[in-house]
């Protein structure tokens, strides 16, 4: 009789080839068989997945945990545990920390401390703010480190980690393109934002909406356009964070038409949430792209029903309460973010798989295997198949629940999405074999990993050792 550490039986398995029923068989972190039937099988465990979807883990590759950073919001510690939560098994974490991680130095410490406080694997992206305080150097050193990719903003966001103007956005892209990554972008115009800012300032503006009113989707499509002109002109591989415009979606299509190397992300925030909830949440709701109204929603979605946007993802930021609260007199005053990664896969499979009838398969490339890909992390993440890492979610398609702040595993206790009704909820979460999520459990208590047994991912590490 043949040996496993564990096996699943009973379940569906759901990959991004399709879904069939079969037993899932894991040894040393890896899976060792996809068997019609693993009762000829011995294991130490024996999980029952009836009535369970067995998909690969969620990857989020847009988390804000901010470590190191002597204020600790999140961390990596209470960041994985809300990850788990909500059947992720790995994330890539962006630059900013304190200090942003923009050198190779920055970025060997950010890998410590993921080695150090992780429960899900961690890939790390690199910051790009280009020359005269940083240089082709720097970027050559993050990529030997193992960045997964780049990221800068096209416009003022925080002073920790300044904007790129177009002669350094165009140096980091051809920097770029030479060293083989990505290159993500928070695509919003400069100058367009600054003159919304200021209008609504002059207005005497502070109530929600005049968030949204100083952000329009217009200063998302410009930004975008300039990006994919210039990815076009230096065969950079330009991937667009947290798209929120149907216009900027509509140059993205074409210009995947047309051979530009371009992928693109949303967020549930973008797709579940609208301008009435900015109006009721007040600074809850205040995140860069701002929410849209629900014409807007409703045009994204058709973006990402006919495959134009290649993953979902959270943008996952840690502020506190008290902070969020500030919006409520003068919503500009509210830090720019929204909490996430434990709502991220269940929510969407609510809202695109029970609500908008998305095939299962194309669900699990979404959340799981286009992620791996595009970051270096596929065949190992991102798939269930002999070999690949045991990074598996059970969740159950037919669980309905109301999101509650007080079932949130990450750090600050608050949720954009407090009292939403979703479809689908994650019974366990299993990275590289050891169960790190049990949803059976109760409390802090379904976390039933350690901090520090989570795993950097360099770029790469799909292709194994």
């Amino acid at each position: 009789m043949q040996r496993a550490d564990t096996v699943i039986e009973n379940g569906t398995v759901v990959t991004a080839g399709g879904g069939y029923p079969a037993d899932v068989v894991i040894s040393d972190g890896a899976i060792a068989a996809l068997a019609t039937d693993a009762t000829d099988w011995a294991a130490d465990e024996r999980i029952d997945a009836t009535g369970l979807w067995v998909m690969p883990g969620g990857i989020d590759v847009h988390t804000h945990f901010e470590e190191p950073d002597p204020r600790l919001l999140e961390g990596f510690a209470t960041g994985s545990a809300g990850a788990a939560a909500g059947g992720l098994t790995a994330v890539v974490e962006m630059p900013q920390a304190h200090p942003t991680t923009t050198t190779p130095d920055h970025f060997r410490e950010k890998r410590r401390c993921v080695e150090e406080h992780a429960i899900v694997d961690v890939a790390l992206w690199g910051g790009i703010i280009g020359p005269p305080a940083q240089s082709a150097a720097d970027l050559e050193g993050m990529a030997a480190e193992g960045a997964a990719a780049f990221k800068s903003f096209m416009a003022s966001s925080s002073p920790f980690f300044p904007a790129v103007d177009h002669a350094q956005l165009l140096w980091g892209m051809r920097e770029a393109a030479r060293l083989g990554l990505p290159y993500g972008l928070h695509a919003e115009d400069h100058q367009l934002l600054n003159d919304g800012l200021n209008r609504m300032a002059q207005a005497g503006r502070k109530d929600a909406l005049a968030h949204a009113e100083s952000r329009p989707p217009l200063v998302e499509t410009v930004a975008v356009n300039t990006a994919l002109l210039l990815a076009e002109e230096t065969g950079c591989h330009v991937h667009i964070c947290h798209a929120a415009s149907a216009g900027a979606l509509a140059l993205i299509k074409a210009a995947k038409r047309r051979g530009v190397r371009v992928t693109c992300e949303t967020c549930p925030q973008y797709l579940m949430l609208n301008t009435d909830d900015l109006e009721r949440l007040a600074g809850f709701a205040r995140c860069a792209p701002a929410l849209r109204d629900q014409s807007e929603v409703d045009a994204i979605w058709a973006y990402v029903l006919d495959g134009t946007i290649d993953l979902i993802c959270s943008d996952h930021c840690p502020y506190t309460v008290e902070s969020k609260e500030a919006g409520r007199s003068d919503i500009f005053q509210a830090p720019l973010g929204l909490s996430g990664v434990q709502t991220l896969l269940p929510g969407f499979f609510s809202e695109a798989v029970v609500r908008r009838g998305m095939a299962p398969e194309r669900f699990v490339s979404l959340i799981s295997s286009n992620p791996a890909r595009i970051f270096g992390l596929y065949p190992r993440k991102g798939t269930l198949a002999v070999g690949a890492d045991a990074d598996i979610a059970l969740l159950d398609p037919e669980a309905t629940w109301t999101v509650s702040v007080e079932d949130a595993l990450h750090k600050q206790k608050w949720t954009p999405y407090e009292g939403k009704s979703i479809t689908g909820r994650v019974a366990r979460t299993i990275r590289r074999g050891e169960t790190i999520f049990d949803d059976a459990r109760r409390g802090d208590d379904r976390i039933t990993a350690k901090p520090g047994s989570g795993r950097f991912l360099p770029r790469g590490y799909g292709k194994g050792d």
